[in-house]
């Protein structure tokens, strides 16, 4: 992802808005261009937004926008702070990399990010979560299903409802694959949905296909999600020998 330079407080505003619009962590380089320092680690603060592709990186010359330096406090170049949902959490004062990788790293949030739902979608997904902590999969499936005609686009909504598919006494492979299909063309790096997806695929007995999946899911994906997409690989693999 490139990084965005802040000409103004209306470019400012607009970047706020619609990295909280996407549910994602803004990470900000206030510097100045006299600072040897800045410019020390600025290939840093590149090569970081090349890595955290699903994160927003924004920078600004404090002497151009002293209005917005001032906002958030830099008395010191370069500065670098962490803005989720337009409140800044974080604040790296110096041109220490170690420091600001730990900085990205520990406030990127998902990868994907997640958008924010719609107060009327949010109850309904958690009306689904209630109903499929009681294992009963039918009425999550019908809450999901709200929720998704509330925020078509999310995909988080879409693997849940895909999950639940899955539950079912009997399993609905067939959409728990279509829902995963519709999921990862909405963020195709999330690691998820290409779980639910070899999961689904090898309910269907294509097993070759679930192997590509779940090599998908080990690829992508990182932690619990990770291992678990592993754990399925070797049993999805071990059916072919």
């Amino acid at each position: 992802m490139s990084i965005i330079e802040v000409h103004s407080v209306s470019d400012w505003n607009t970047a706020l808005r619609s990295a909280t619009a996407a549910g994602q962590t803004v990470i900000v380089d206030a510097y100045a261009t006299w600072c040897g320092p800045c410019k020390a680690i600025a290939p840093v603060f590149d090569q970081l937004a090349k890595q955290a592709d699903w994160v927003k990186f924004v920078r600004f010359d404090v002497d151009k926008l002293p209005q917005i330096a001032q906002k958030y406090k830099v008395t010191a170049m370069p500065t670098f702070f962490a803005i989720q949902a337009g409140k800044a959490v974080d604040t790296l004062k110096g041109a220490d990399p170690a420091a600001l990788n730990r900085l990205v790293y520990t406030h990127a949030g998902p990868n994907p990010p997640i958008p924010p739902l719609s107060p009327e979608a949010e109850a309904a997904k958690e009306e689904g979560n209630a109903a499929f902590k009681k294992g009963d999969f039918e009425a999550a499936k019908v809450a999901y299903s709200k929720a998704i005609e509330l925020a078509p686009n999310s995909f988080v909504l879409l693997g849940n409802r895909s999950l639940t598919s899955l539950k079912l006494s009997p399993p609905d492979y067939s959409s728990a694959l279509s829902d995963a299909d519709a999921a990862i063309t909405l963020a195709p790096k999330w690691a998820k949905g290409c779980v639910r997806k070899g999961e689904a695929l090898e309910g269907l007995g294509r097993t070759q296909e679930a192997v590509k999946a779940f090599e998908d899911a080990v690829r992508l994906g990182t932690g619990t999600v990770k291992t678990e997409a592993s754990q399925k690989l070797d049993k999805a693999r071990a059916k072919l020998v």
